[in-house]
């Protein structure tokens, strides 16, 4: 069924409940800066009529899934680790599978997640953060589930927790817990080659750090974790810091934007057409936004087993895009 109208205004208006991690994050940001273009490009015309795209703070991504399966969210970002875990009942889902989700919408971006350690700490590799304090991101967010796949995969996550090495916080207090002495290594994330979410700029600008080199297990774990692998790339992001070098170790993490199924095609395929059509717009408040001008990029981080909304998907086979590994949801 379509949403039109369902939540107050005519019958030619479509409001969508978005779950966002917060604003702070790098799909937080993202997903605040389509709002807003939405909201200047979306028009009372058929087929489509207005849509509200109207962000809600769930604080992760997890929790925005299960609100999405309880029916209280029509869209949401979610990386593909943790939608790919929901869809095989895996942790954090294992318990209390899921018995909705949502189709695939399109791209926003790819996370580049590394590790790094306070300066006087004496954590240079990933074997060292034994019996140190860690923070490995919000318990509640996908992010952090996905830490925790790849450091298991590498024997480490048990060694952390029975040292008791692991710092539970939300990311508005890292900075201040790193000051305390309280934090000596955490993981970090860029987005897109552009830039560092919110909570991580406060940190660099108030944190002496330095980049952590992976362990040769930890470069074998992330190439063995479902939806992630490792690689070198080149330091961005970082502007108060002085790490001499020029490369840092990453694993990936790619994010979309979620649509519930029984959001009209008309609706999808209008949203589809609004971010491709205002990529500039879009990237004036998220820099890191993938370049949606190029259509073929909308569907670059698409899965081949979880259905695509037909919304986008038609959209996107006008543009000349091959559809065909991909499966058009249903209507």
């Amino acid at each position: 069924m379509s949403l039109a109208g369902c939540l107050g205004g005519s019958s030619n208006s479509t409001s969508l409940s978005v779950g966002i991690p917060s604003s702070s994050t790098t799909t937080g940001a993202a997903s605040n800066s389509f709002q807003r273009v939405v909201k200047e490009q979306s028009g009372d015309t058929e087929p489509a009529g207005e849509i509200r795209w109207q962000n809600q703070e769930t604080g992760g991504d997890p929790p925005s899934l299960r609100q999405f399966s309880q029916g209280n969210l029509q869209a949401l970002t979610a990386g593909n680790f943790i939608a790919a875990s929901a869809q095989e009942d895996q942790p954090p889902f294992a318990e209390q599978p899921l018995d909705t989700l949502p189709n695939q919408m399109f791209s926003i971006s790819s996370l580049h997640m590394h590790v790094l350690s306070v300066n006087g700490s004496g954590i240079e590799t990933t074997d060292d953060l034994v019996g140190s304090n860690f923070w490995a991101l919000p318990p509640s967010w996908g992010l952090r589930q996905q830490a925790e796949a790849v450091f298991s995969n590498a024997g480490l996550w048990s060694e952390l927790q029975d040292t008791d090495s692991i710092v539970n916080a939300d990311t508005g207090d890292v900075a201040g817990l790193i000051e305390e002495g309280n934090i000596d290594a955490l993981i970090a994330y860029g987005a897109g080659f552009q830039n560092l979410a919110g909570w991580a700029t406060e940190v660099d600008a108030r944190a002496d750090l330095q980049l952590v080199e992976f362990s040769d297990s930890l470069v074998e774990a992330a190439n063995d974790t479902r939806g992630t692998s490792h690689s070198e790339l080149d330091v961005y992001g970082w502007e108060q810091q002085d790490f001499q070098q020029d490369q840092m170790d990453v694993y990936g993490a790619d994010f979309q934007f979620w649509l519930g199924s029984d959001v009209s095609r008309d609706v999808g395929y209008e949203l589809a057409r609004i971010s491709n059509e205002n990529t500039e717009s879009i990237q004036e408040g998220q820099p890191a936004y993938l370049d949606h001008s190029d259509p073929e990029t909308m569907a670059s981080l698409y899965l081949e087993d979880m259905p695509v909304h037909p919304g986008p998907y038609d959209f996107l086979e006008e543009q000349g895009v091959d559809m065909s590994a991909y499966t058009r949801g249903d209507e």
